[in-house]
């Protein structure tokens, strides 16, 4: 049965050749990764295993390179994107060799243990490449180009994106009051040989929903990117979901979608998102407020005294051996601080490009490295690590610069949008790794962001009056 994995990708080669590249990109590709889970997967013989995302975005991708690429243009991001994606199989294949210093002799006949490292280290770079390249090169070319169909995809990619999310929230309500995943019941059936990670935890008596996102923390990071645009998208696209859900009441479909995905982040019972909402949205409230500079520098406070706040609050609230924590919580917020005193001597044997996932050693127990950026540097070295912060630096200068420019409100708020995005994933990522779907989320915006390339205010008054005499003279 492992072969319907295969199902997305053969749709999304059938799709290509009767619809659109972004019109497979919205009704295929987004499906696949909303609304499946990625921790199924098929693997055939001598060939790197495949997801359910996998199998979509492989032709979606080279489509996308055979079509378009001739509209490339270069950009730095694309040089540390390319780099962190490379630095994934660099530390798994070779983080033994470069530590120990034999990699002067990595082709000699007493280096094959080193040597055969090599084929691990592809399978991850395979895996990057679905996950971090291929949409990162969707985010860029497909949402913001305009010359592919006369107008830009923004606001359909956020449609499509809010109403998958609020079809996860509605069937997760079952999980929530269940404590089981439905999803992991149905692939109990159909990928019976499988065995998935991935328990439902419970807290304050209810089910921590994960959707088809693997980890509760994971979903609510999903779910609070799904509220933040899809807040934007209800401030600019008015006619959208006005239908009524029932005929004879007030509600609409716009209101039941956010309502639905409010309900989603609430219901993963997830503390590190609902941090990174609530600074994401005193961030989207400042810069309503002031101009971005101005708002940017009054975060900036905000952060510093919510850090030091916090710092002080966390050094008090974990300074009891976990054996002796009150609540679950307590137990948690220890194990993570935990986390950096048992991984840093570690990290400073290998700080190069680290011990690599499959070889990293579990250390006191603690498998689980709740913290991106420790996981970061545990496993890919100061260099993945360093990388990974000047993609989020990178990506944030460049909307700090739209920001500043005079350009339209849509426009303007979008790149807001972008920004809390950006700031709720960073705080977030400190108490859970980066995978699954959120990671190929995280990196079709950060393609989004530099696909951006909006127009001056005075130029869209322009060119919308231009339309609009042609289309009287029509």
């Amino acid at each position: 049965m492992e072969l319907i994995i295969l199902v997305p990708g053969i749709i999304c080669w059938i799709a290509l050749g009767k619809w659109s590249i972004r019109r497979v990109f919205i009704s295929v590709y987004l499906p696949t990764i909303l609304l499946l889970p990625q921790y199924y997967i098929v693997r055939f013989l001598h060939l790197p295993p495949l997801t359910f995302a996998d199998a979509a975005i492989l032709p979606l991708g080279a489509a996308l390179w055979i079509k378009e690429m001739k509209r490339w243009k270069l950009a730095w991001m694309d040089l540390w994107v390319l780099l962190f994606t490379l630095s994934t199989g660099v530390s798994e294949a070779l983080s033994a060799a470069l530590a120990n210093g034999s990699w002067k002799n990595l082709f000699s006949v007493s280096t094959s243990e080193e040597i055969g490292r090599f084929p691990d280290g592809g399978l991850v770079l395979f895996q990057s490449i679905c996950t971090m390249v291929l949409p990162y090169m969707v985010g860029r070319l497909l949402i913001e180009r305009p010359w592919l169909a006369g107008n830009r995809l923004r606001k359909k990619v956020v449609q499509q994106f809010v109403t998958l999310l609020a079809i996860v929230a509605g069937i997760s309500v079952i999980d929530f009051l269940t404590g089981k995943s439905i999803w992991q019941r149905v692939g109990r059936h159909l990928f019976f040989d499988q065995i998935v990670p991935w328990p439902v935890q419970t807290r304050w008596g209810f089910g921590r929903i994960q959707g088809p996102y693997s980890h509760a923390i994971l979903a609510g990071m999903i779910f609070m990117i799904g509220l933040i645009y899809c807040l934007w998208l209800l401030m600019f696209e008015p006619e959208w979901g006005t239908r009524r859900v029932f005929h004879g009441y007030s509600l609409r479909l716009r209101s039941l979608i956010l309502w639905a995905i409010v309900a989603g982040l609430l219901m993963t019972q997830s503390r590190g998102p609902w941090v990174g909402a609530g600074l994401s949205l005193v961030l989207a409230l400042l810069m309503r407020i002031f101009t971005i500079r101005k708002a940017v520098m009054a975060f900036l406070v905000v952060l510093v005294l919510f850090g030091t706040s916090a710092y002080y609050y966390g050094k008090r609230y974990t300074d009891v051996d976990i054996n002796h924590a009150q609540t679950e919580a307590q137990r948690n917020a220890i194990y993570r601080r935990e986390l950096v005193r048992t991984y840093m001597p570690i990290i400073k044997q290998r700080p190069a490009f680290g011990w690599g996932i499959t070889t990293l050693p579990a250390l006191n127990g603690q498998a689980s490295i709740d913290n991106e950026y420790l996981l970061l540097a545990a496993t890919q070295g100061l260099t993945g690590l360093g990388l990974f912060l000047l993609i989020l630096a990178g990506s944030g200068v460049r909307l700090f610069r739209l920001g500043s420019r005079n350009t339209g409100l849509e426009d303007k708020a979008l790149v807001f949008a972008h920004m809390t995005v950006l700031m709720g994933l960073s705080a977030a990522l400190a108490t859970v790794f980066l995978g699954e779907q959120a990671l190929m989320l995280l990196f079709l915006v950060v393609g989004w962001i530099h696909g951006m390339d909006p127009v001056g205010y005075e130029a869209q008054v322009a060119e919308t009056k231009s339309f609009s005499f042609r289309k009287v003279l029509v």
